[in-house]
């Protein structure tokens, strides 16, 4: 009897460390390619939007699904072509106003330098600068780096775009993939748990277009009355560069501020502090109280997530926080509080 117990008790213990083997290699595989992980995340938000805007459509003409999203797909591409023919024109007029500008500070900085250090130390200053800077060695490693980001950027975008299309035109075969890996007892459950995720998901989306419109308008309609030249095509970039929590309104003020430079230095304060307000604003009522009234996630709860995605995984981890936070909130939500409160019931 003792044999038999025994060789019982360590199959189960080499069991046991099979599966905690399996599980550590698995974390590990899926920690390598975490970035591929949250680039897919996007391309299934993007898969959530198309569907989003297709659904309407096809409820509503004889349209199926997929042609209502062709359709959706084909007049997104005809948007961005017209705004792309209409404002590109307005943006290079725009930055060579600013080269013009950006020259004028130069020869007044070289003034100021030359009146403080002399024409003899400027000189020296100006030949080790450019003993440094003119040398393969300097700009070599400068510009290859700055090319591979430019090709990562354009690597990344295209793999969220065509991982969105794929999703968006059938995303019932990755849902029966990831069903078919649950145990036939909680299929059903699965499947009310995805569903769950992708209402909420569309909520999420939804709260995110509030916002972008919200401070798109009000960018333009500030900058607008401070007189700055592009004040819609400034809105424009805010209400994009809003889908990105935290950085992307920073990001947005840059060319606002450096816009406003070319008219003055006074302009570009009272620019610099229109976004400062709007960003606080933004970011810490509008934002938290949209999502809150949305999704029901509690703003500090967002709010921690994208700080810590943010450490974590970088901008990547900032793009997907909350909606990842989302997704966590709704299966705990139907898998472990449901299920308590069915026991307690």
């Amino acid at each position: 009897m003792g044999q038999p117990n025994r060789q019982t008790f360590v199959s189960r213990v080499l069991l046991v460390i099979s599966l905690v083997g399996l599980v550590l290699v698995v974390a590990w595989f899926a920690w390598a390619v975490i970035d591929v992980l949250l680039l897919g995340g996007l391309g299934v938000l993007v898969a959530v939007m198309l569907r989003t805007l297709a659904a309407p459509i096809a409820r509503r003409t004889p349209l199926s699904k997929k042609s209502a999203l062709g359709v959706v797909v084909l007049v997104l591409v005809l948007v961005l072509a017209g705004l792309s023919w209409l404002l590109v024109p307005e943006i290079i007029a725009q930055a060579s106003q600013l080269i013009e500008q950006v020259e004028i500070g130069i020869e007044q900085l070289e003034a100021i330098a030359v009146e403080r250090l002399g024409e003899e130390g400027l000189y020296n200053v100006i030949e080790g600068l450019n003993g440094q800077r003119l040398s393969l060695n300097y700009w070599f490693p400068q510009v290859f780096d700055t090319l591979t980001l430019t090709l990562s950027i354009l690597g990344d975008s295209l793999f969220v775009l065509f991982t969105g299309l794929f999703v968006a035109f059938d995303p019932y075969l990755y849902r029966r993939g990831i069903i078919s890996l649950i145990p036939p007892q909680g299929r059903n459950r699965a499947n009310d748990v995805i569903n769950a995720i992708v209402q909420g998901l569309r909520a999420w989306l939804l709260g995110r277009v509030i916002s972008m419109v919200v401070v798109g308008l009000v960018t333009s309609l500030g900058l607008g009355l401070l007189n700055i030249p592009l004040a819609l095509v400034l809105g424009l970039i805010a209400a994009l560069l809003e889908f990105i929590p935290v950085l992307g309104p920073v990001l947005a003020a840059v060319p606002g501020i450096l816009i406003a430079f070319t008219l003055s230095p006074v302009k570009a304060l009272y620019v610099a502090l229109f976004y400062l307000v709007l960003q606080q604003l933004e970011g810490n009522i509008l934002t938290p109280i949209v999502q809150q009234r949305v999704v029901s996630l509690p703003p500090a709860l967002g709010l921690s997530a994208v700080l810590a995605m943010g450490i974590v995984f970088g901008i990547l981890g900032v793009l997907v926080a909350t909606p990842f936070t989302v997704m966590v909130l709704i299966t705990v939500r139907m898998l472990y509080l449901n299920e308590r409160l069915d026991d307690i019931l």
